[in-house]
């Protein structure tokens, strides 16, 4: 049994392959530091909600994403940190 805690809610989309931008789901965690900042930095700012709660580099985190249809290929996403084993 795990427990986790929110940090971001937010909407996205499955974007082409050209796309330039932020996905969500190209992130598997255990990268290096850039990498995390980015995704980071991408969650936090697209979040919905400040759920006062913080991470770092080393964390691990649970994306959890469904369909939504605020747009074409919407999704809905929630990510969360591991706080306990």
């Amino acid at each position: 049994q795990r427990e986790y805690e929110l940090i971001a809610a937010f909407f996205s989309k499955v974007y082409s392959q050209t796309d330039q931008v932020f996905k969500y789901y190209q992130y598997f965690g255990g990268e290096d530091q850039d990498r995390f900042d980015s995704f980071y930095s991408n969650i936090k700012k697209l979040s919905l909600y400040d759920t006062g709660v913080e991470a770092e580099f080393g964390d691990e985190f649970l994306t959890l994403s469904t369909c939504a249809y605020q747009t074409k290929n919407g999704r809905f996403v929630v990510v969360a940190k591991r706080v306990t084993d």
